[in-house]
């Protein structure tokens, strides 16, 4: 087991990175809502803020957003567009390698959780994700449109 410590922070991109690498993420909204746990619920003393704030989706984060731009145009993600907004986000080979190596300086306990969540988190749908968010994080969904989603 390893049980070095991690020194240092991760930024948006390492965390986007990590994300995909235990699975393909599908959707926008899915996307923002899952690397918002994986900051909050795994990984916030260990990253850089993703300064998210509440939107009408639940949180969002522009440096998410602008991070997975850069991720697509450095060439370590593919976004496979599925119709009107839907996209699907997976890892390139080079993408692979590059989270690979931010693996590595992680405590094996919380890669194995990182890996679970994921898992987790992909057998909600859209809708399932954000009323999970709504709940636990309401103040990130001061925004949200459907009323459905809160708590009455």
């Amino acid at each position: 087991m390893n049980i070095t410590p991690f020194k240092g922070k991760l930024n948006a991109l390492d965390i986007i990175l990590l994300l995909l690498a235990n699975g393909k993420t599908m959707g926008r909204t899915m996307m923002q809502n899952q690397v918002f746990l994986e900051y909050k619920e795994i990984l916030s003393d260990y990253s850089d803020d993703l300064l998210y704030h509440p939107d009408k989706y639940g949180p969002f984060s522009e440096l998410v957003e602008d991070s997975l731009k850069y991720l697509r145009n450095q060439g370590l993600i593919k976004v496979i567009n599925r119709g009107e907004g839907h996209q699907t986000y997976i890892l390139t080979e080079e993408g692979k390698r590059k989270a690979e190596e931010i693996s590595k300086k992680l405590p094996d306990d919380l890669k194995n959780t990182l890996r679970n969540q994921k898992i987790s988190w992909d057998e909600w749908d859209t809708k399932g994700i954000l009323r999970y968010v709504c709940r636990k994080y309401p103040e990130y969904v001061a925004n949200v449109e459907d009323s459905e989603l809160k708590w009455e």
